[in-house]
């Protein structure tokens, strides 16, 4: 397996547990999270579920099909998470775990993948 694969199974394992471990194991802390970021009550459950299925098939897409556009599209979706997450939850800026941090490192990542367009198979 060359470098690339690996960062494209990476981003793959990535989003499937990205999105199904906020469901499966932390669904109270999640919803706590949108209500943080000012999600009103009736959406908050509605955007979870649709957030984890984004995030699965994304992982699915790598798999089947990768892209530029695949890749771009991933981008442009961490940029938009990290950027509701600074602005509203900054204190995750502090977090020990780093959860916006890691954001750098898997944009660096994409944007190898997407100069690149690896094939998973």
């Amino acid at each position: 397996m060359n470098g690339f694969k690996a960062m494209a199974w990476s981003l793959v394992v990535l989003w499937w547990c990205s999105g199904l471990l906020p469901l499966m194991f932390a669904r109270a802390e999640s919803l706590q999270l949108l209500a943080d970021v000012g999600i009103a009550l009736a959406w908050q459950w509605p955007l979870l579920v649709a957030a984890a299925v984004v995030d699965v098939v994304l992982g699915v897409w790598i798999v089947w099909r990768p892209s530029r556009l695949m890749w771009l599209l991933q981008a442009v979706l961490v940029a938009f998470y990290s950027v509701v997450i600074a602005l509203y939850l900054p204190q995750q800026w502090l977090h020990p775990f780093g959860p916006l941090v890691k954001n750098l490192p898997i944009m660096a990542m994409l944007w190898c993948l997407w100069q690149h367009e690896t094939r998973m198979v």
